[in-house]
């Protein structure tokens, strides 16, 4: 098979650098463009929704790729509504340069990590048809479309089917779980599109840091970090903690994540249970620094999503070696199944009430699930680049692959 070399990566960094939001996906594409710029030339590009056409970075989105909390350090329930909103939108529009999409060439290559949920996904299938370029898609994952019961399908099919069938045309589209991949081949399907190629690279876990050794036993605090969406399954994690509360188990929760717009039953719950006194705190969308000490401080960690793409933060917790109650299907099993994990059925507020009661008072078991996640191996950013790169450098005649 016969490469290409790279002359330059564009990478669309759309939803890092208008905003401090840095939850899952905004965090990894902050990270690929760190690392990619070690290493090769990398341009971002940022998508404008008014204008239609992607624009190159000012100095505040820069800073927003690389420092996001140096510019918005305070905790915020919805971070990006001071970047992603008309006015802000109209700003970029009159005050960046466009990018010219037609300079990309043969050995150049576009990398769009971002779910494109936008008018991208109207405006791109021609782009890329036009383009010598070679183009590789991140693909997340496609909870929109197989929860039903959490989401409007009516609203949100016509969005999320134009932008399945747009994947399609890309030359790679790198998947982060299996069960991402399998989906993504499920659809295509479904919607009659020719699959492109695909490959599964699961996220690389790290923080700049080494992980805290073992030493005293931490204060009786569970953490959950997720945005606050019904998705993630709050609603019966607090259900699950009042009943513990209840019958006199002593213990503070701890939640970390944005708001969002499907968020407001999930906070006023919060609220109420903080009126009765209960011990449950919402730090919100906190730092990475806040994020590094909240996992090392807690005794473990709780993560009752319905269903997830890849589950970040179940290895987040096991990489700090704190064990992590979650359920057992789908991408959250690929990575719950390799050891540190206590698995329930994170829909059974019972369940996962009795989970969190077996690790605050069964030291074997709570023991047992330290070693387990201290002893869990998870890649390296060098080693996800360096794979990345050997994708991005990908034969014209690469047959799909699934």
């Amino acid at each position: 098979m016969c490469f290409l070399s790279i002359a330059m990566i564009y990478l669309d960094v759309t939803s890092s650098c208008r905003s401090a939001q840095n939850t899952g996906m905004q965090r990894m594409t902050r990270r690929i463009f760190a690392e990619l710029s070690r290493r090769v030339d990398v341009a971002p590009i940022c998508w404008n929704e008014i204008g239609r056409f992607y624009q190159r970075l000012g100095p505040t989105e820069l800073q927003l790729l690389t420092s996001p909390f140096d510019f918005h350090p305070k905790s915020s329930a919805r971070p990006e509504t001071s970047g992603q909103n008309p006015i802000a939108e109209f700003r970029r529009l009159i005050s960046l340069r466009r990018f010219p999409w037609k300079i990309l060439g043969e050995r150049d290559v576009f990398v769009a990590p971002d779910i494109l949920h936008d008018l991208r996904r109207r405006v791109l299938p021609k782009l890329v048809q036009e383009t010598k370029a070679r183009k590789v898609a991140i693909f997340h994952d496609i909870t929109s479309l197989r929860l039903p019961s959490v989401y409007d399908l009516r609203r949100r099919a016509p969005r999320y089917r134009p932008y399945i069938e747009l994947l399609a045309r890309f030359d790679l589209v790198i998947c982060i779980s299996q069960e991402a991949e399998g989906d993504l081949h499920h659809f295509w399907k479904e919607f009659g599109c020719k699959p492109a190629a695909t490959c599964v690279e699961t996220w690389p876990v790290d923080f700049d840091t080494t992980p805290g050794a073992a030493g005293q036993l931490p204060r009786d605090v569970v953490l959950n970090v997720s945005s606050l969406d019904p998705r993630k399954n709050h609603l019966t994690l607090l259900t699950a903690t009042q009943q513990l509360w209840g019958a006199g188990i002593s213990f503070e929760l701890q939640l970390i994540g944005r708001a969002t717009n499907m968020s407001r039953e999930i906070v006023r719950r919060l609220k109420s249970l903080q009126k009765q006194g209960k011990p449950v705190r919402w730090l919100q969308h906190v730092d990475d620094t806040t994020l590094l000490r909240a996992y090392r401080d807690c005794r473990f960690t709780v993560y009752p999503s319905l269903m997830e793409g890849f589950g970040l933060p179940i290895a987040e917790s096991l990489w700090h070696g704190k064990p992590c109650l979650c359920g057992g299907n789908g991408a959250l099993g690929e990575i719950a199944h390799g050891g540190g994990c206590l698995i329930v059925d994170q829909t059974n507020p019972l369940a996962l009430a009795e989970g969190i009661k077996s690790l605050l008072r069964d030291q074997q078991l709570y023991a047992r699930l330290c070693d387990e996640a201290r002893a869990r191996k998870f890649r390296s950013w060098t080693d996800y680049i360096e794979k990345f790169l050997d994708h991005l450098q990908l034969s014209r005649s690469a047959p799909a692959s699934h």
